[in-house]
């Protein structure tokens, strides 16, 4: 006995198939995207809620010996600038590192390896605009960095310093 079989072309009973699969993956999309927004604003919010300041324990006369010790090392700087031990962007980057040390070990704040904008997005006072005054010349060409005078930096840092609390 002989059978045939007519066989259906491979969609053709399922023309829905398609809309639905594509509302299917649009709400795979929209579900994605709106984990993922609250997932950012959960860490975003928890970014902000960290506070810049790490409260350092420390009592006035050991911030005051610290403070005479970082004044120091700024003045033994000078000394050699004007000595010419080190030129001008040497000079720069030496303040850089003591002004940075400096806040590290008075806040807990790494600031060592952060950028200017950084630190100012932080808001420590008066280390933005300190920043601002040696960062040209520690990092521009020596062009930029002409009209800067370190003596003068070096006595606004020794200012902060002496102003922290």
């Amino acid at each position: 006995m002989v059978t045939t079989v007519k066989l259906q072309n491979a969609f053709e009973y399922s023309w829905w198939v398609a809309p639905i699969a594509a509302v299917f993956l649009i709400g795979a999309l929209v579900l994605l995207l709106y984990i993922g927004r609250k997932v950012y604003k959960l860490l975003d919010n928890h970014i902000r809620k960290i506070s810049p300041y790490i409260k350092v324990h420390m009592s006035p006369q050991v911030l005051a010996g610290m403070k005479n010790q970082y004044i120091g090392r700024i003045q033994r700087l000078l000394n050699e600038y004007q000595a010419g031990v080190f030129d001008k962007r040497e000079g720069y980057q030496q303040l850089s590192a003591i002004i940075r040390s400096f806040v590290h070990e008075a806040t807990g704040i790494n600031v060592e390896t952060l950028t200017a904008a950084e630190v100012k997005r932080m808001g420590i006072l008066k280390l933005d605009k300190l920043m601002e005054e040696y960062y040209v010349p520690e990092f521009a060409e020596d062009e930029r960095g002409k009209d800067k005078d370190l003596l003068s930096s070096c006595n606004t840092a020794m200012g902060v310093i002496k102003s922290w609390s």
